[in-house]
């Protein structure tokens, strides 16, 4: 694979429950509504498990996705194709953390921080939508 060895780790604070992340990464269903602009496609489950593969492509650039690694707290991913290496998934209560390292042309760093900001955002409306369901019964 062309490029360079890239490694970087993100986290940051989300007004989310541990729960409401979990499902946001490991849900397809709510995955694909934040992964934006990237598009999720194969024949995946309803929510990822053990084993697991997935492409998701992003204009011209595919990176195939294999879920290594899939705990209460932790969803690590092997990716090849576009960016050969991995990317690992953490989260708690009020955080989440993403840690890529891949031998990549593309910029990884950038698209690390954007997708950790949309799935801010989209946790946060998530948890929000769920605690007023539960308020409104």
């Amino acid at each position: 694979m062309l490029g360079t060895l890239q490694s970087s780790t993100i986290r940051v604070e989300v007004e989310a429950g541990s729960s409401t992340l979990r499902r946001c990464l490991t849900e397809m269903e709510l995955l694909r509504q934040w992964i934006w602009p990237q598009q999720l496609q194969g024949s995946l489950p309803e929510s990822l498990e053990m084993g697991s593969t997935f492409n998701a492509q992003c204009g011209p650039v595919s990176i195939m996705h294999q879920v290594e690694t899939l705990l209460p707290e932790r969803l690590r991913l092997l990716m090849w194709g576009g960016a050969d290496g991995y990317c690992d998934w953490l989260w708690g209560n009020g955080w989440v953390q993403l840690r890529v390292e891949a031998v990549s042309l593309l910029p990884l760093g950038m698209g690390q921080l954007l997708i950790l900001r949309q799935l801010q955002q989209f946790a946060q409306h998530q948890e929000q939508r769920e605690s007023s369901k539960g308020s409104s019964r």
